[in-house]
């Protein structure tokens, strides 16, 4: 207890190294949880659909290309290769995130939207809370324009009403059939879409 009360006398003696000190301390262990909590969100924690551990994400590289320093995305002809030749994948599919007009149910908006094709959900493994996944028929040319949507996106436009699926939205100018709606804490990464 005489150390420690002596520690202290000193650190009240010297009030501008008391405050250095602290304020060290302060920004080592802020810096100590933010570093933990980016590599906690990012490699430990497991993707929240069930048997994360089997998702698997394939990007190209073009090493004759000097000026193309990063992983490349999937290109429509490779996707076509992949799900039709591939031994190796249970399920593929490409996605995109981006923005979507929707009209056709009160005031016209502007909503983040994920464009999924066949195979996305199937290898996350996430059942729509109504309705059904999008089939390799909605993904063939000509075939009708479908629409997943969301649980929140359903509670809001649709008041939580099960006659949502089967009605048509206008999404980007196309009329598009609502045939699912997802669960209520889905979540594609970290988009809201």
């Amino acid at each position: 207890m005489r150390t420690l009360r002596q520690a202290f006398r000193r650190l009240g003696r010297a009030p501008g190294f008391t405050a250095i000190a602290v304020a060290t301390v302060a920004l080592g262990i802020g810096a100590n949880t933010a570093i933990f909590s980016v590599v906690n969100g990012v490699l430990l924690k497991p993707l929240p659909y069930p048997h994360p551990e089997s998702l698997v994400g394939v990007w190209h590289t073009a090493p004759g290309i000097p000026s193309i320093k990063e992983a490349l995305n999937c290109a429509p002809s490779l996707y076509f290769t992949y799900r039709e030749e591939s031994r190796t994948f249970e399920h593929i599919g490409v996605w995109n995130g981006g923005e979507a007009s929707v009209t056709g149910i009160a005031e016209p908006e502007q909503v983040p939207s994920l464009y999924v094709t066949y195979g996305v959900l199937q290898a996350l493994g996430v059942q729509p809370a109504a309705g059904r996944w999008i089939s390799q028929a909605d993904d063939m040319p000509g075939s009708p324009n479908t629409v997943i949507i969301s649980y929140s996106y359903w509670q809001r436009r649709f008041a939580g009403n099960p006659s949502a699926l089967g009605s048509t939205l206008n999404v980007d100018s196309r009329q598009r059939t609502v045939i699912g709606i997802m669960p209520r804490d889905f979540h594609f990464l970290d988009r809201k879409a």
